[in-house]
């Protein structure tokens, strides 16, 4: 069930719309898209990963993320939706399978994640911080 604490209907269904289009550019590799509604000065902290700041290197950790795999698919489940101002704080799970181009089984990761929004001076909503981390413990390897 959703929890969202006195968050007006538009802006949940506005926030909700944003979070299915962002997974939806991911899924499709528009990664044009994905760039165009996160902020310039976007943070991104990935599991076990350095924090990834600004939106050139976010395009680049993306891109070298993603080049392993022909295949990717992420689902994910918002649980949390707040608003306070112009900020939007979003609390959910992610379920993520990575289909390699190469010989090799599927990956299949799982986790949390928070993402903080920023609603720009037009009413859209941008990725701001994205924080996520895996329900997965590490391997020996790791």
């Amino acid at each position: 069930m959703l929890k969202s604490k006195s968050v007006p209907k538009t802006a949940l269904e506005a926030i909700k719309l944003f979070v299915k289009q962002m997974i939806a550019m991911f899924n499709d590799g528009n990664l044009e898209n994905l760039l165009a509604i996160i902020t310039d000065d976007a943070v991104i902290m990935p599991s076990n990963e350095p924090k990834i700041s600004g939106k050139e290197a976010i395009s680049a950790w993306t891109k070298s993320f993603l080049a392993p795999f022909k295949n990717y698919h992420l689902i994910c489940s918002i649980e949390e939706i707040q608003v306070a101002g112009n900020w939007a704080f979003i609390i959910g799970q992610y379920r993520l399978t990575l289909t390699p181009k190469a010989e090799g089984e599927v990956i299949y990761k799982m986790g949390n994640f928070i993402d903080i929004l920023d609603q720009q001076p037009n009413g859209d909503w941008k990725l701001a911080r994205e924080i996520f981390n895996s329900d997965q413990p590490l391997s020996d390897a790791q």
